[in-house]
């Protein structure tokens, strides 16, 4: 049986939100929502961003921006892939 390809949203999983133009932010995951479809999270600064999982791409993005930043989420403790 075949495991998830990536993983799965919960509250309190790191996270990175990747900028245009490959800078990165540190991330963490506040709520889930919509069956993982949309997540809350605290960025660095401590601001609150939503994530809504784009069906053309599989990816996170910024709620209400196509072109805008996208989260990843991340295994294991904080900066464990070098987030």
């Amino acid at each position: 049986m075949l495991g998830p390809t990536r993983p799965f949203p919960r509250p309190g999983a790191q996270a990175r939100i990747c900028h245009f133009g490959g800078s990165f932010e540190r991330a963490v995951v506040l709520a889930v929502r919509d069956d993982g479809r949309r997540l809350e999270v605290r960025d660095e600064s401590g601001a609150t961003l939503e994530f809504e999982l784009s069906a053309a791409t599989a990816r996170f993005l910024l709620a209400g921006d196509a072109q805008g930043p996208r989260l990843e989420l991340l295994e294991g403790p904080a900066g464990a892939h070098g987030a």
